[in-house]
């Protein structure tokens, strides 16, 4: 189409993206470096943000109770997950977000509601529990970080400066296939440093390197999906909280399915993290 380049190559909001981005950078990668109360709080507040933009994206007309429900079950979470319980703060989670179902008078909403209420509580519960399930949980998290930011700093100017075809108008029509290459590419790049980094033998660098191309490919999976969610609510973004970004959800949205993904394969192979980042070797 005739203005696809135009809209491709829109930089005007470069600016904003970087300093916001910056900022934000340094207070996570601060939070997670401390842990504790430090990453606790910096959860917590994400998750007042986050509960806030869900309410209003989803229930516009009930905004008051939306938000309060899904920020008792997420806030909640977030504190409890800080203890060490996190089965506890699932439950906790699920019991809110029936509770809020409740309010709701078709299949349609009732679904929309208690799921929408553990999209946003159970990844800062889970990520939490990252950080403190053991003596590699700071690793984890920096390498998460350091995984999910190329990808999405690669993905972006990818998209910006090569275009081509659109993955789905339906869901995103700014997000490209060469964006998403470009992006999966970077992380598998930064996943291969890691593990360098680590490890001596070539079999757990291209290990590193796989997981950093599945970790990055997720993150943007992520994006695609909050990006789906705004168009089915009919918004551009999720709120106007973060100049360049739009709102927390927009932000941290392939942190948090990244997180996901790890927290379940931390769980169900415990002795992972340890394998891969050297610990007990």
């Amino acid at each position: 189409m005739p203005g696809d380049g135009a809209e491709h190559r829109d930089w005007s909001d470069l600016r904003a993206r970087i300093v916001s981005g910056l900022v934000l950078a340094s207070a996570g990668a601060s939070a997670a470096w401390f842990g504790g109360p430090w990453l606790a709080a910096a959860c917590g507040a994400a998750v007042v943000a986050m509960s806030y933009e869900w309410a209003r994206m989803s229930e516009p007309s009930s905004l008051d109770q939306a938000f309060a429900f899904a920020l008792l079950g997420s806030l909640g979470a977030v504190l409890i997950s800080s203890w060490g319980y996190l089965w506890l703060a699932t439950s906790w989670m699920a019991i809110c977000a029936g509770a809020s179902a409740c309010r709701r008078r078709d299949l349609a909403g009732v679904l929309e509601t208690a799921a929408g209420a553990l999209y946003v509580g159970l990844p800062p519960a889970v990520f939490l529990w990252l950080r403190d399930r053991g003596p590699e949980g700071r690793d984890t998290i920096l390498a998460m970080f350091t995984l999910i930011w190329s990808a999405d700093i690669f993905a972006y100017f990818g998209g910006k400066l090569v275009g081509g075809p659109r993955v789905s108008r339906g869901l995103s029509p700014n997000k490209t296939w060469s964006g998403i290459v470009a992006g999966t590419l970077a992380s598998a790049a930064a996943g291969f440093v890691i593990g360098a980094s680590i490890h001596q033998e070539e079999e757990m660098q291209q290990l590193w390197f796989a997981i950093g191309a599945l970790v990055g490919f997720t993150g943007l999976m992520g994006d695609l999906f909050e990006s789906s969610l705004k168009r089915r609510f009919g918004v551009k973004d999720a709120s106007g909280l973060i100049p360049g970004h739009g709102g927390v959800l927009d932000r941290i949205d392939g942190l948090m399915a990244a997180s996901l993904l790890a927290g379940a394969a931390f769980a169900f192979c415990p002795s992972l993290a340890g394998l891969l980042f050297g610990i007990g070797r």
